[in-house]
């Protein structure tokens, strides 16, 4: 299909529905069904967004998850021949015709392989790839012609949702990582007594065709049938918490959709389902989400502004605006007990507030806040009773960062100092231009200018010779290092110019507060 072709679908199918007459949120779910792969994951991002979305609009749009139009099975067929060479009736002795579940990308059925073994069987549908690059480019082309960014911007960048949405439908389109993931997430998790996950056939999985494991099972939010088995949900929720946050803490790799349906529970142990969306964090971007919890438990908004702006890609931050920002979303959710913090309004106001500094945090950061949004929603229907924030305080134990009490003070003090040297050229050049701007104007009037300007004046020195001395020091230490054998002469120049001068601004700043004590 020609993109002209597809344009006239989609308006087609705009028409058919009255969407720009009547967008109930049945006939916009409909619509987005009938347009296909690319619009019904729009449908699923826009389905967690109800800070921007009006919330009967995100139900509906919910819906979308697993209920999708399947494709024939004399279709199916075709593709399983295809992949495997006209074998398939060698690999399966029987593949029931009616799916159990289809999704926008793909379908599953439940098959049984020659040896007897319960399989599940996922099948991609046709041409996919094709019609999603198609679609995003055409929905790239609209909301520029039509200038949409102008009353998405202040929500939402939407370019940003449509490459984002459409790299990871590609890795989704791409069953043998997949495959792998499933792997990963198993080996991950075999000592976890209460969580389980199916095993893959490798022999017969390809990029387009995933066969794994049947795990039948009771789905997470069928409460009777639990209780009739005799499970305690709080017990499962409490469980399914803490092992979501050892996924991203711990592992640092975790399941990125992690709703109703990807979840069941068989013979007393969780199990987890379609591994198709997972995100990876590395060592250091967990570390830096977990003491980014702690300044947030601690309502520190300086370490806080730090790690966000460390974390994510920003440009032309005001970090004087930024942090009164951070304070807002804080006295709005803190304010309350950490059982009463509703997450999910927390993590949606944060991503506004980066949003409006321009702050871009990674794809895989921002998939863990809506996978935390999701599972905070599962949570919420299984266990209303259990917090999330809670047990995210009992994971990361802040007194346990530091093993000898005034060790771990002196060190904690000197990373701190690193950190704010890091960013005092950007905090200085915020603060000067608030000053320049007069926006700094009224506080330094209100009180004693002149006293405010001695402030200034030791600040500004402060600043001067500690960027000195950071130059001094290592300056001479790369010299050192780099000498093999004698030092050269240029080191000692270096050493008593630099010594000199340190001192020298040193016996000023001495000068300049005696000075302004006799004053």
């Amino acid at each position: 299909m020609k993109s002209k072709e597809r344009l006239h679908e989609i308006i087609g199918v705009i028409k058919k529905y009255k969407l720009l007459k009547n967008m109930t949120p049945v006939n916009l779910r409909l619509a987005i069904e009938e347009l296909g792969p690319t619009f019904i994951k729009l449908g699923q991002i826009m389905a967690s967004r109800d800070d921007v979305i009006p919330k009967e609009y995100t139900i509906e749009l919910s819906r979308l998850r697993n209920q999708v139009k399947p494709m024939e099975f004399d279709k199916l067929k075709e593709i399983l021949d295809r992949e495997y060479d006209g074998k398939t009736d060698e690999i399966f002795s029987k593949i029931n015709s009616t799916p159990i579940g289809s999704a926008s990308i793909a379908q599953v059925h439940r098959a049984t392989l020659k040896d007897g073994k319960d399989v599940v069987v996922k099948v991609q549908r046709d041409g996919i790839y094709e019609k999603m690059e198609m679609d995003v480019k055409l929905i790239k082309k609209i909301y520029s012609y039509l200038h949409l960014d102008h009353f998405f911007s202040t929500v939402i960048d939407f370019n940003d949702v449509l490459d984002e949405m459409f790299e990871t439908a590609k890795e989704e389109m791409n069953f043998l990582i997949e495959a792998d993931h499933t792997i990963e997430f198993y080996e991950n998790n075999k000592d976890v007594a209460y969580i389980r996950s199916p095993r893959v056939y490798k022999d017969y999985t390809t990029s387009n065709v995933l066969v794994m494991e049947y795990m039948n099972g009771i789905n997470i939010d069928n409460f009777e049938a639990l209780k009739i088995d005799g499970y305690d949900m709080d017990e499962i929720g409490k469980k399914l918490a803490a092992n979501y946050i050892k996924q991203a803490i711990d592992d640092g790799f975790f399941h990125a959709d992690p709703h109703n349906e990807n979840l069941k529970i068989k013979n007393g142990k969780i199990v987890y389902l379609d591994f198709g969306m997972m995100g990876r964090l590395s060592k250091q971007d967990r570390e830096l989400l977990s003491g980014c919890i702690v300044a947030i438990l601690k309502e520190d908004i300086t370490e806080i502004s730090h790690i966000l702006l460390t974390l994510g890609d920003s440009h032309d931050v005001n970090h004087m605006r930024l942090k009164n920002d951070i304070k807002k979303v804080l006295d709005k959710n803190m304010t309350k007990n950490a059982s009463d913090i509703n997450i999910k309004d927390f993590l949606n106001d944060l991503l506004s507030m980066l949003t409006n500094n321009n702050i871009n945090l990674p794809k895989d950061i921002t998939m863990l806040i809506r996978g935390i949004i999701v599972i905070e929603g599962v949570l919420k229907e299984i266990s209303p009773g259990i917090n999330l924030v809670k047990i995210l305080g009992t994971h990361i134990r802040p007194e346990k960062m530091f093993e000898k009490k005034d060790a771990g003070k002196l060190l904690e003090k000197g990373i701190q100092s690193g950190t704010d040297l890091v960013y005092l050229p950007n905090e200085l050049l915020s603060f000067l231009k608030g000053v320049n701007s007069g926006e700094l104007q009224f506080n330094i009037e209100l009180n004693d200018s002149k006293h405010q300007m001695r402030n200034l004046e030791h600040l500004v020195h402060m600043v001067i010779i500690t960027i000195l001395d950071v130059a001094y020091i290592v300056g001479t230490s790369l010299i050192v290092v780099n000498s093999k054998d004698d030092l050269p002469f240029i080191f000692y120049i270096y050493l008593v110019f630099g010594g000199f001068c340190t001192l020298w601004l040193l016996y000023k700043m001495v000068e300049s507060k005696v000075r302004n004590r006799r004053k």
